[in-house]
Formats: structure tokens, sequence, C-alpha cells
């Protein structure tokens, strides 16, 4: 993302109005992007929250935090005064002490406060895949969540996203995970999967973590993301070494597998399950 500053910081910087017509491209009042190539719609989200001394809230919170599913639409600034809200995408709003925090150079709300924000905004799929990423990244808890939803906007898609999660499961490695576990969900009568289990010999040596598995099946899923490319050899030892010790049964999809083509990926973890659950089940070795 390219560099955002208001007039203030320019002329501090030392950038004459010359050199800030040639180099830099008005986003907002008062703010400019480093560049003239066309801005994104979170640089442009970001200049408003910079010339309303606001608040980055909602969507463009949720990508200040990296978290996964979410798509920015364009500005989403909460401000606590008059100043600016009437601009588009921006609103009025009382927040408490605490609501607010700095994420690098731009204020925006917390990671509780923006995940509650983004339950009124997005459907039940983009906001599961939004709250793995941010328990993986430690910035919510479950009882967070389960605390503020009295009185919360979009109470009722947090909850139904909640009664799907097994109680105390791990969040997912990876968005691949996480959408892998909803497409999962297609597949009638199947249980959610167990996350991150770790698999050892009889003998108590440790094996593999493998990403999701239904031990109850002796079936366990290898997700190839964009960054396995580089270790095919890898990926195919742990595999053989996990169904040699369990006898389970392996499902490898990858990225585009489950993005790309999921009606077809969820045909073929329907007959893996449908394999899995017509032979007895095999013991550790």
């Amino acid at each position: 993302m390219r560099r955002l500053l208001t007039i203030e910081e320019l002329t501090r910087h030392g950038v004459t109005r010359d050199a800030r017509d040639e180099g830099w491209l008005r986003l907002s009042r008062g703010v400019y992007g480093e560049g003239k190539s066309p801005p994104t719609k979170m640089e442009v989200a970001l200049a408003e929250v910079l010339a309303t001394r606001g608040a980055a809230c909602g969507r463009v919170a949720a990508a200040l935090y990296g978290l996964e599913g979410v798509t920015v639409l364009g500005p989403q600034v909460v401000v606590t005064s008059s100043l600016g809200h009437r601009r588009p995408g921006v609103r009025r709003r009382k927040l408490k002490p605490g609501d607010i925090r700095l994420v690098g150079d731009f204020a925006c709300t917390n990671p509780l406060v923006t995940m509650l924000d983004l339950a009124s905004e997005v459907d039940d799929l983009v906001w599961e895949q939004a709250l793995e990423s941010a328990l993986r990244k430690k910035l919510v808890t479950i009882e967070q969540i389960e605390r503020a939803l009295p009185g919360a906007r979009g109470a009722e898609r947090m909850r139904r996203v909640l009664a799907l999660r097994p109680k105390g499961a791990p969040p997912t490695g990876s968005i691949l995970e996480t959408l892998m576990v909803q497409l999962a969900r297609r597949i009638k009568g199947l249980q959610p999967p167990s996350r991150q289990v770790e698999i050892h010999r009889p003998s108590g040596t440790f094996v593999a973590f493998v990403d999701l598995a239904w031990p109850e099946l002796g079936v366990f899923i290898e997700l190839d993301g964009e960054g396995h490319k580089d270790q095919p050899v890898y990926d195919a030892v742990r595999q053989t070494a996990v169904t040699g010790c369990t006898g389970w049964l392996c499902g490898r999809f990858t990225w585009s597998d489950v993005v790309y083509r999921p009606a077809n990926t969820a045909r073929e973890l329907q007959r893996l399950i449908d394999q899995a659950r017509r032979r007895p089940l095999p013991t550790a070795s």
C-alpha cells in the first residue's frame, strides 16, 4: 500500500507544492497518496480516516487487522464529533474508552467491536472466516464475543456461526482450512472435523499434525495451499507416514479445488466419506 500523508505531514517532510502535484495523488480533502497510480479502495478508505481524524470500522478495520474473507467496499469511518460525519461512509457514533486502538498509522475500532460490526454487514460464511482468523491471531476470544452478544446488531448471525463450532475447538490453521470446514457441511450426516489433529504411533512417538480429520471414520484431509508449491515430496512422505501409522484414508485437496471447484470437491469428499463408512475402522499399527 502506498504511503498516505496529510498536507501538514507533507510540509513537515519538506515536500513542496510542486513536488506534491508531480508525485502525489489527492485521495481526500487534505490527504495525499504517494505516486500517481489509481488508488485501491483500501487506500481511499484510509485517506478518509486521516481526513476526518476518525477511526476505521467494519470491513476497513477488519482489513487493517488482516482478517480473512473480508472485502473492502469503500470508506467506513466512525467519528465521535461532528467533524466530517456528513461524508459518504462516515458516521457519528458514541464509543467507550478502549474501543479505539492504533494499527500502524491508523485509528480503528478494537478487534471485538470490529467483529460485532462485521456481523451486521457480512453473511455467515464471511463472518466465520473472519472469526477464525481473529481467533488465530489472538485478537478476540469466543468468551468475549459471547459476553457481547446481548443487544448486539447481528447477534443472531453470531449465534448461528458459534453454534456450528465444536466447543473448545482450536482456530483453523488457515483460510483454506476454514473454507474446507464450511464445504464439509455439504455432506449429509457428517460431523464437524477435528482440527490440527496430532498423530502418534502406539509407542507414543509423534508422527505429524494433520489439518482436519474424522478419527471416528478413519479419514484425514491434507490441504495444499499456495505456500505448498515447493514441498510436494515432504507432503507425500508425511501423508505416507500418517496413513501407514493409522490406516486412515486421506483426501488431498488444493487451493484451486476448494476455492474454484467446490462442488466437485464436495463430491470427492462425499465419495471418500462413503468409502470410509463402508469399511471397518482400522486399528493403529
